[in-house]
């Protein structure tokens, strides 16, 4: 079981969930997971 997905280290519960301008961190970053292994960071222009 690698865990599902996750937004900023919080489990997503939703399939449809949005991220939104709120869920950029401090350095204005995403961080998208899938399982353990597979991880993305997303940065807006």
């Amino acid at each position: 079981n690698g865990g599902g997905g996750r937004l900023n280290d919080k489990v997503v519960i939703k399939e449809t969930a949005l991220a939104k301008l709120e869920d950029l961190n401090t350095e204005g970053v995403l961080k998208l997971s899938a399982g353990r292994k597979r991880h993305v960071l997303v940065i807006p222009n």
